[in-house]
């Protein structure tokens, strides 16, 4: 009986010694800038594009990311909300070792408090694979000022960026315009013409 069991455990144990461990891929996440500071104030009402930043996937499987807007606990600047950032991409998906270019665009509302800002912006890990993840999440510290600006310069800034998106409001003024001033001109020069016998 003792026998018996002695080669069932040698057996077994062989079988362990014998046996390879899985790999287990890796997922993670790189940026190639740690921070951007903007030394122009922003002004309320306008819109800025940031410096690029790329994103690379330095993990062994294929992952997707979620460019978000995160703070430091206690920061001395005030943090901007989120609805401020807009990205392009805001979501992507990298194979191994590729990366991508992100464009960063800030809207400062025309009711935005003058002052320091700061925020981490970047990617973070939204699928992690089979395997380990290599850091969750990069980020790239931004800090900013928005300066001081009458209420109006603001409004103004906001209509142009608003009338820039959507050129055809312009299209349409003009077309109005034009038509009131042919309106205009017929009334005021009105031609006659009379048959004479």
């Amino acid at each position: 009986m003792k026998g018996l069991w002695r080669t069932a455990l040698a057996i077994a144990g062989v079988a362990l010694m014998g046996a390879t461990p899985a790999v287990a891929g890796t997922t993670g996440v790189s940026i190639d800038v740690g921070s951007i500071a903007v030394s122009e104030p922003l002004a309320p009402g306008g819109e800025y594009r940031l410096p690029t930043f790329g994103v690379r996937n330095p993990g062994t499987e294929t992952t997707d990311y979620r460019l978000v807007v995160t703070y430091v606990d206690g920061q001395a600047a005030a943090a901007p909300p989120e609805a401020w950032f807009s990205f392009d991409p805001g979501e992507l998906s990298l194979a191994p070792d590729a990366s991508r270019p992100v464009v960063t665009t800030v809207v400062v509302p025309t009711d935005a408090e003058p002052g320091n800002y700061e925020a981490l912006i970047g990617p973070q890990i939204v699928s992690g694979g089979s395997g380990a993840q290599v850091g969750a999440a990069a980020a790239v510290r931004l800090s900013f000022t928005v300066g001081e600006s009458s209420g109006i310069d603001a409004w103004l800034r906001m209509l142009g960026r608003f009338l820039a998106e959507n050129p055809w409001i312009l299209a349409a003024i003009g077309l109005g315009v034009l038509l009131l001033l042919l309106r205009y001109l017929r009334r005021r020069f009105t031609f006659q013409v009379a048959r004479r016998a």
